[in-house]
C-alpha cells in the first residue's frame, strides 16, 4: 500500500548520500572546496531563507563564507597506527569549530542509477552540499548584506520546495545531533566529529588523558557515536464502516485543530503494537487489523513518522482518563474531514501556530517520559461534561504525514477498508 507514497520531507528524489566517501579527509575537502559547492546555514536549529521570498532557501558558496568556515577536514599523522588512523578520519579538530556535515550530491544531472554501464558510482557528479553551524562566529552583517533572514524551523521548513526540504530535513537534523552532542556520554570529556559530521568520538581518543584509563567509548560499536533517529508511529484509525475517523487533540495546540493519534515506538515493539497500544492509552479504543501505510521523516528535531492505518473494534466508548495525554478524541465522518480540506482555511497555520505546535512537541515527548507513574489529572466530573461537539476547524496540511493519512482516506484514493 505504501510502495508509491512519497511524503514531505524526503527529498523527492534525495541527495545521492555517497556514504562510503564521508572516510576519506581528501575527497571530503574536495567536496568542501569545490566552487558549486552550496551550504545550508543554520542558527539555533533555524534556516537561512531569502529575505522576503516565501519558502525560499538562501544557499551560500564557500567564497561568501570566508572563515566563519573553519579549518578543512583532518586526517592523521603521517605514519600512523591502523587504530590511530580511525580517529582521525575526516575529523573536525579543534573540537570548538562549527558543525559542519556533509550531506550529499545532487546528481539528478547525472543520475548514479543501474541503467547505464558508464556511470561512475564511486564519484557521481553533480554539486556537492553541506550543513554549517554559525557557532559563535559573526554573521549578521554577511546576511543582511546577502539579503537572508532566519527562518523559523516548522513555518519555513513547511513552506519550501520539495526537493529543498528534503535537504533541509537531513541537514537539520544532523546539525542538532551535532550541537546537542559535544560531550562524551561515557565520561564526561568533549567529543569531536568524524566522518564530515556523521559521527562523534571522544576527545580522549586523540588527545589522551595523563593517569586515565581510555575512555570505554573508544572500543567496540556504541549507538551513542552516531546520529539518532526517533521513531514515532502516527496511525488512521477508523471505525468498522471506515466512514469514520478518530481524531484526537492537545490542549496546547491551536485551536480547533485535530490530528491522528500519534506516539514514540519503545524498544521491543512492532509498528503494529504501537499502534494498538498509543491508541489504547490516548483513547481508550482497543484497535484489530493494522497495516503500514508510509513514512516521513521530521526534523523536529530528528524523528521518522511511521504511518498506519488500523481499524477499532465494535462497541467502544472513547475515554482520555487513560495516559491524560488529550484535551478530546472524537470520531469524524469522512463528509465532515472532506468539507474541511476543501477549503482554503482549513489547513492554514500562522508562525504563531507552528511555535504553538512546536511548543507542544517537546511537552509530548516529556509527558510520555513520565506517563505511567502519573496519575490522571481529570476528575470524573470534568470527563462527564467533556463536550460533545467537535470544534474542529483545522487538520494538518499536506506536508505532514498526518495530512496525508487524512486526506487518502477522506479522499478514497486508497481501499483501506478492504485490506484491514
Amino acid at each position: 500500500m505504501g510502495d508509491n507514497i512519497v511524503n514531505f520531507y524526503a527529498g523527492q528524489p534525495p541527495l545521492n548520500r555517497v556514504a562510503f566517501q564521508r572516510h576519506s579527509s581528501e575527497i571530503m575537502n574536495k567536496h568542501l572546496h569545490d566552487s558549486k559547492t552550496k551550504f545550508l546555514i543554520f542558527k539555533e536549529g533555524r534556516p537561512l531563507m531569502k529575505r522576503g521570498s516565501a519558502g525560499k532557501v538562501l544557499y551560500l558558496s564557500k567564497v561568501q563564507i570566508g572563515d566563519r568556515l573553519g579549518e578543512e577536514f583532518g586526517s592523521a599523522p603521517p605514519n600512523a597506527a591502523s587504530d590511530t588512523k580511525k580517529a582521525y578520519e575526516t575529523a573536525r579538530l579543534p573540537q570548538t569549530q562549527p558543525a559542519l556535515v556533509f550531506l550529499g550530491i545532487d546528481d539528478r544531472e547525472a543520475p548514479t542509477t543501474n541503467e547505464s554501464s558508464v556511470v561512475d558510482h564511486h564519484n557521481p557528479q553533480g554539486t556537492p552540499y553541506f550543513a554549517l553551524d554559525v557557532g559563535s562566529a559573526e554573521w549578521e552583517s554577511l546576511i543582511e548584506e546577502l539579503g537572508g533572514e532566519w527562518g523559523d524551523a516548522r513555518s519555513a521548513g513547511g513552506s519550501m520546495h520539495v526537493w529543498d526540504a528534503g535537504v533541509y530535513a537531513q541537514g537539520r537534523a544532523l546539525i542538532d545531533w551535532n550541537v546537542r552532542n559535544k560531550f562524551c556520554p561515557a565520561c564526561g570529556s568533549p567529543t569531536y566529529s568524524l566522518w564530515a559530521g556523521w559521527k562523534r568520538n571522544c576527545l580522549t581518543s586523540v588527545q589522551p588523558v595523563e593517569g586515565k584509563e581510555p575512555c570505554f567509548s573508544t572500543k567496540g560499536l556504541h549507538n551513542f557515536a552516531y546520529p539518532r533517529t526517533d521513531p514515532v508511529i502516527i496511525m488512521g484509525i477508523l471505525d468498522s464502516t471506515g466512514e469514520k475517523m478518530l481524531l484526537g487533540r492537545q490542549k496546547s495546540w491551536p485551536k480547533g485543530m485535530y490530528s491522528c493519534l500519534a506516539g514514540f515506538i519503545e524498544p521491543g515493539e512492532t509498528f503494529e503494537d504501537a499502534t494498538r497500544r498509543e491508541v489504547l492509552e490516548e483513547a481508550g479504543i482497543e484497535v484489530g487489523p493494522v497495516r503500514y501505510s508510509s513514512s516521513q521523516p521530521w526534523p523536529f528535531p530528528s524523528n521518522l513518522m511511521v504511518g498506519t492505518f488500523g481499524r477499532a473494534k465494535d462497541g467502544q466508548t472513547i475515554r482520555l482518563d487513560l495516559d491524560n495525554e488529550l484535551e478530546d478524541a472524537q470520531w469524524f465522518p469522512k463528509t465532515q474531514i472532506k468539507s474541511l480540506i476543501a477549503s482554503p482555511t482549513g489547513s492554514t497555520f500562522s508562525k504563531k501556530d507552528y511555535k504553538q505546535l512546536e511548543d507542544a512537541t517537546q511537552q509530548k515527548a516529556d509527558q510520555e517520559s513520565s506517563a505511567a507513574l502519573a496519575p490522571s489529572e481529570k476528575t470524573p466530573e470534568e470527563l462527564a461534561s467533556r463536550t460533545t461537539e467537535s470544534g474542529l476547524t483545522k487538520v494538518p496540511p499536506s506536508t505532514a504525514i498526518a495530512g496525508q493519512l487524512i486526506r487518502q482516506w477522506a479522499e478514497g484514493s486508497l481501499e483501506l477498508v478492504s485490506k484491514l
